[in-house]
C-alpha cells in the first residue's frame, strides 16, 4: 500500500541552535517592518493552509489584522518577534513555528545596552510581594540568581510582563525586561522571553499557583517536587490478559526503541488477549515509525484520504533538503524524489500527491483480541494520522480526551528570516479530509470515552478492558 505523502515524514517541533555572531549588527541593521513584511508574504505564497484561513478570517479581517501588526513593526524594537508571533498565530495552526538561529551563551553588551528599562517604584515591590494573582515577586527557582516582578502591563501586544528587580548575573540589571506574554486562559500566557544572551524567544508560560512558567517560583512560597517520568518507550504485564506498552513519540530516533520493544514483547502481543497502548503526550514524528504497530491492531480494510502539496520553489527546496536527513528510509527518500518531480513539473498551486486508498494489506491477529489507546491532548501531528488509522479498527477504543488537533496542514518545511537570525517552520500540505468536513485541527480526535483529569487512566483503562 503507497502511504499518502502528508503523512510521510512529520517531526516534533525541534530548535536549532548555532553561533550567531553579531547580535548587535541585527539589531542594528534589521528593520523589524521589513521582516514581518517578508514572513508575512512568505507564508501567503508558501503555507499549504493560507486560502482556508484567510477565508475563515474573511479577506477583510486579515488585512485589518496585518495592517495593525505592520503599523506596530515600524517602531518595534527588540520585541519585534513578539509582532511576527501573533501574526502567525492568527493561523491558529501548530505546524507553523520558529526556533532561534543563534547561541544563547553568545553576548553582545552593545545590544544589551540598547535595551529599554521598566521603573518600579519601591511601593509597587511592596505591594506584589503581597500578591496572591498572577502579578507577584518571583525568584528563578534554579539558583536564585535574579528576582522579577510580573505586572499587568496591557498593550496590544502583551497584557503581562516580567521585570527584573535585582539580580546577580552581569548581564541583567534592574529594570530589564525578561518577558512579555499574553493570557490566553486561567493557565496559560504567550508571549517572548529574554534569554541569557537577551535574544527572544516564543515561549508558551505555564501559570501556577505560585508559579510561571517553569522557571520562576513566588518568592516565600515552597516549590512543588516535580514528579517526571518520562520514557520513550515501556512495558509492564498488568496481568495474564493485558499487556500495558508506552510510546512517547513516533519521532525517527524513536524507531529502532519501538522495534526493539515490540520483539521483546512478541510472545506476549500472540498471545495475551488484551493491550493498553498508552500514547500520551506523544506529539508525533513519522508514519514509518508506527508503521510496526499496525498488523496489531488491524482488522480489516481502512480507509484513507489523500493529500495536495502547495508546489512552490521554495517549497520544493524544503523538500529537497530533507532528504539529507540520515533517520530518514530510502524508499522514503525515493518517493519523496518522485513528489519533488512533480512539483517541478507543475509548479504554482496545489497539486495532488496521493490518492484516497484503501489498505487491506495486513491479516487480522488472533491476538491483542481487544486495544485501549491512551490519548491526550499531547497527542498531535503523525500521532493523530495513526489514531485516524486505529478508531477504524473494531478492536481499538480510545480512552482519555481530546487530541490537540493538528494534522489538517502537515509535512513542515523550514525557511530562515531574511535578516533576524531565526527560522520559520511552516505546513506545505494539506488533507483532502478538509474538503469532506473531516478536519480535525484545534478540535482534535475524540475518544469513544472520555476520563476526568485526576483519575487513574490506566486503571481505567484495565478496568473497561478486563471488566465484563
Amino acid at each position: 500500500m503507497a502511504k499518502p505523502l502528508s503523512y510521510l515524514y512529520i517531526k516534533k517541533c525541534f530548535i536549532i541552535f548555532f553561533i550567531f555572531t553579531s547580535i548587535g549588527s541585527y539589531a542594528q541593521d534589521c528593520s523589524c517592518e521589513k521582516e514581518f513584511l517578508f514572513i508575512k508574504e512568505f507564508i501567503e505564497n508558501n503555507y499549504a493552509g493560507f486560502k482556508d484561513k484567510q477565508a475563515q478570517m474573511t479577506e477583510a479581517g486579515y488585512q485589518k489584522m496585518t495592517g495593525r501588526l505592520q503599523k506596530l513593526s515600524r517602531t518595534a524594537k527588540e520585541n519585534c518577534l513578539l509582532i511576527i508571533s501573533q501574526y502567525l498565530d492568527s493561523f491558529k495552526d501548530q505546524h507553523i513555528q520558529i526556533s532561534g538561529r543563534f547561541d544563547a551563551t553568545k553576548y553582545d553588551t552593545g545590544y544589551i545596552n540598547q535595551r529599554q528599562e521598566v521603573t518600579l517604584p519601591d511601593e509597587k515591590i511592596i505591594a506584589l510581594s503581597k500578591s496572591k494573582s498572577i502579578e507577584g515577586i518571583f525568584i528563578f527557582n534554579y539558583d536564585s540568581s535574579y528576582r522579577i516582578a510580573v505586572i499587568k502591563d496591557k498593550s496590544q501586544l502583551h497584557n503581562y510582563i516580567g521585570v527584573i528587580i535585582d539580580s546577580r548575573l552581569p548581564t541583567w540589571r534592574k529594570g530589564l525586561v525578561k518577558f512579555e506574554a499574553k493570557q490566553l486562559n486561567d493557565s496559560m500566557m504567550k508571549g517572548i522571553l529574554y534569554m541569557r544572551n537577551h535574544m527572544p524567544k516564543v515561549e508558551w508560560f505555564y501559570i501556577g499557583k505560585n508559579q510561571i512558567g517553569g522557571d520562576w517560583q513566588r518568592e516565600g512560597t515552597i516549590r512543588e517536587k516535580q514528579i517526571y517520568n518520562y520514557d520513550l518507550v515501556a512495558s509492564e504485564k498488568l496481568s495474564d490478559k493485558t499487556l500495558y506498552l508506552k510510546i512517547s513519540s513516533f519521532s525517527p530516533s524513536n524507531a529502532k526503541n519501538i522495534d526493539s520493544l515490540l520483539k521483546a514483547q512478541q510472545h506476549n502481543l500472540s498471545s495475551i488477549p488484551y493491550l493498553i497502548l498508552d500514547l500520551r503526550d506523544n506529539g508525533g514524528g513519522a508514519d514509518f515509525v508506527f508503521s510496526p504497530i499496525l498488523p496489531y491492531i488491524y482488522t480489516g480494510p481502512v480507509k484513507g484520504i489523500g493529500v495536495d502539496v502547495l508546489a512552490t520553489k521554495s517549497n520544493i527546496d524544503g523538500w529537497k533538503k530533507l532528504l539529507e536527513d540520515k533517520d530518514l528510509p530510502e524508499q522514503n527518500k525515493k518517493v519523496i524524489n518522485g513528489m519533488i518531480e512533480q512539483m517541478e513539473r507543475n509548479t504554482g498551486g496545489l497539486l495532488s500527491i496521493a490518492n484516497d486508498y484503501i489498505d487491506s494489506s495486513f491479516t487480522p491477529l488472533p491476538n491483542p483480541q481487544k486495544v485501549v489507546i491512551l490519548i491526550n491532548r499531547g497527542c498531535a501531528s503523525t500521532t493523530e494520522q495513526f489514531l485516524l488509522y486505529a478508531r477504524q479498527s473494531s478492536k481499538v477504543i480510545l480512552m482519555g480526551e481530546n487530541t490537540q488537533g493538528t494534522l489538517d496542514y502537515s509535512n513542515m518545511r523550514e525557511t530562515s528570516f531574511s535578516c533576524m537570525p531565526y527560522v520559520l517552520r511552516y505546513a506545505t500540505t494539506r488533507s483532502r479530509r478538509l474538503d469532506i468536513g473531516e478536519g480535525i485541527d484545534n478540535v482534535g480526535i475524540k475518544p469513544n470515552i472520555y476520563l476526568k483529569e485526576k483519575t487513574d487512566w490506566i486503571r481505567e483503562a484495565f478496568k473497561k478492558i478486563e471488566v465484563p
